[in-house]
């Protein structure tokens, strides 16, 4: 009889490791994801500031990769392990897609400046709109992070 109680002690105890591993996995998968997203950020953050000093074209490009960069990133999927799952996710989106909005603004206002066009003056004031927009939409985020991480 105490032969038969080992035996559900070792299965016992393999599905309880299985669980840990599961969890320890999913959490690091988590943990990739958002690091991928903040690093994506930062990379399409330096590039939108680069092309907005810069006078050449290669600049709009680079700030292009960088946004499709950034948008597939945004594309994550998180385990309920992390608090403010949801709310993450949702906000990553819509980070990349008011990044969006940003670039194509930003063009807008270099095509209207290049042209000497009078009406370049309302498209810097809704590229600094967007800009501001997607800067408190970031911010938003890592304050979700940071109680989503437990920090």
């Amino acid at each position: 009889m105490f032969h038969g109680y080992k035996w559900l002690l070792g299965l016992v105890l393999v599905v309880l490791a299985a669980g840990l591993l599961l969890f320890f996995r999913f959490n690091r998968h988590d943990i990739k994801s958002l690091e991928g997203f903040l690093a994506s950020y930062d990379r399409y953050d330096k590039a939108l500031l680069a092309l907005a000093v810069s006078q050449t074209e290669d600049g709009e490009g680079q700030a292009g990769a960088a946004l499709d960069e950034l948008k597939a990133k945004a594309a994550f999927r998180l385990s309920s392990l992390i608090k403010n799952d949801a709310g993450l996710m949702s906000q990553a989106r819509e980070v990349a897609e008011l990044a969006g909005q940003e670039l194509e603004s930003l063009k807008a206002y270099r095509r209207a400046v290049r042209s000497k066009n009078v009406g370049a003056d309302e498209l810097a004031i809704g590229h600094g709109v967007v800009r501001e927009k997607r800067k408190a939409a970031y911010a938003c985020f890592r304050e979700l992070a940071g109680k989503g991480m437990g920090r």
